[in-house]
C-alpha cells in the first residue's frame, strides 16, 4: 500500500475522538491546515508532552490530529489522555479504515494538509524517529 501523493486532495474522514465526540476533517478544511500523525503503537508520556506544547503553540493555524490503531481499552486511553492534559483530537481507528484510506500499513506516518485540503507532505518514519522536529516540519508544510 502506497502513501497518498503530495499535491492530491486529502480524503475526508470522521472518527471517534478519544477525548469525546467525533472529529471530521471536513470541519477543518478551509479554516486551517491539518497535521495527521498515524502514531506509534506504543506512545510514551514524553511524546504526549511535546505534542501538547505544539498543539497549544499552533492551534490557531494548524489542527494536530493523532490516529491510533491499538489501545488497551477506550476507557483507559481516555483517562490517560485526560490525565496528561491533551486537547488535540486523538482518534481511535480500531478497524484501520482511516489507515487504509491514507495508505498507511504501519505507523509512523505524518501527513501535512494545507487549509485547502491538499496534501503538502507525506512522511513514513521509524517509531524512534517520531519526534518534535518531525512534527514541527509537518506543521510548517501544513501552513503553506
Amino acid at each position: 500500500m502506497a502513501l497518498l501523493q503530495v499535491g492530491s486532495a486529502a480524503p475526508s474522514f470522521t472518527g471517534m475522538n478519544l477525548l469525546g465526540g467525533e472529529f471530521s476533517l471536513d470541519n477543518v478544511k478551509g479554516t486551517r491546515g491539518v497535521v495527521i500523525s498515524f502514531s506509534p503503537d506504543q506512545i510514551n508520556p514524553a511524546q504526549v508532552s511535546w505534542a501538547k506544547n505544539l498543539y497549544e503553540k499552533n492551534k490557531t493555524d494548524v489542527e494536530l490530529v493523532s490516529i491510533v490503531r491499538k489501545i488497551p481499552s477506550v476507557t483507559m486511553a481516555k483517562a490517560f489522555l485526560q490525565q496528561l492534559g491533551l486537547k488535540s483530537p486523538s482518534l481511535y481507528d480500531q478497524k484501520q479504515e482511516i489507515y487504509r484510506l491514507y495508505g498507511v500499513e504501519n505507523p509512523v506516518v505524518i501527513y501535512a494538509i494545507n487549509k485547502d485540503g491538499v496534501i503538502t507532505d507525506a512522511v513514513q518514519l521509524e517509531p524512534k524517529a517520531f519526534n518534535q522536529a518531525a512534527m514541527e516540519a509537518a506543521i510548517g508544510k501544513a501552513k503553506s
